[in-house]
């Protein structure tokens, strides 16, 4: 036994094939359990493969999916997660590349300022929600400001708003854009910022021209990052809006765990990915573009 795995080892050491293949297989059991298997029944559940005794039977349907396509509001609740989701995304861009550029590249204490960033993520998803709705409630922490500043004379209604959504998501998320623009502005070659100015390049042109390409993956990275999640978002319309404010994960959420549809459920679910997959592609495709172009 022993001289088998002595084999083993040496045949391992010597074949760099065979050592990628041990590094990646935990991490590919891993995804073939938790994540490929829950996708494959989610897909049967779909197309009516699963019955009412969770038995897989080979009955093809696509029932559930035209049921889906032919619910009222349905559309318009997915292009008001789009448009969360994009207008989440930009304005995590707008605040978070001069963040990212400010610590790469003018802070004295990266490590010191990146931690004060990331303390958030200490606390729970739900508690900083929470504590988000204390501070925008009627009687929360910015009506008492502005009115003791005078600047409002009635406490103003945010919560429940689209405002509110919008508010949370970016607070949530923006540190998801912060860390992949900072990773990769901090890679940048200073003396190609010195080189620019040399050859009489201004500001504008200097960023344009040299910094926004180089940047351009952790800008793409971070929209993925941001884009991803906020538009199956389901805490934050739940907690923070109303009836008017739902979003797709909130109506799969319903489904799956009020109505128990399995069914329809994973029809909406997978109609909701294969529309923000499209979405992507189109997306990384534009990207590329804009990177040759520049």
């Amino acid at each position: 036994m022993k001289g088998f795995a002595k084999k083993y080892i040496a045949a391992v050491r010597r074949s760099r094939r065979m050592q990628y293949i041990l590094l990646l297989l935990p991490g590919m059991v891993f995804l073939a359990i938790f994540f490929m298997v829950p996708f494959f029944l989610t897909a049967l559940y779909s197309v009516n493969m699963v019955n009412r005794l969770k038995q897989i039977v080979f009955t093809p349907s696509l029932e559930w999916y035209l049921y889906a396509l032919g619910m009222e509001g349905l559309l318009t609740i997915f292009l008001r997660s789009i448009g969360y989701g994009l207008a989440t995304t930009l304005f995590c861009v707008i605040l978070g590349y001069p963040v990212a550029y400010y610590i790469a590249v003018k802070c004295r204490y990266k490590d010191f300022v990146l931690l004060l960033f990331m303390v958030p993520l200490w606390v729970s998803f739900l508690l900083r929600t929470y504590a988000l709705m204390g501070i925008l409630s009627s009687s929360g922490l910015l009506n008492e400001i502005l009115l003791g500043l005078g600047i409002i004379k009635e406490p103003l209604e945010i919560l429940r708003t689209h405002t509110a959504i919008f508010i949370g998501m970016v607070y949530n998320y923006l540190l998801f854009m912060v860390l992949p623009l900072y990773a990769c502005l901090e890679k940048l070659d200073v003396s190609l910022l010195e080189a620019a100015s040399t050859l009489g390049a201004g500001k504008i042109s200097t960023f344009l021209r040299v910094i926004l390409p180089l940047s351009l993956p952790g800008m793409v990275a971070g929209s993925l990052l941001v884009f991803i999640p906020a538009t199956g978002e389901f805490i934050i319309p739940d907690l923070m809006g109303g009836t008017q404010t739902y979003m797709i994960g909130n109506v799969i959420y319903s489904v799956f765990l009020y109505a128990r549809n399995w069914s329809l459920g994973s029809a909406i679910s997978l109609l909701f990915l294969a529309f923000i997959l499209a979405i992507i592609l189109v997306y990384l495709k534009y990207a590329r573009i804009k990177e040759v172009v520049f």
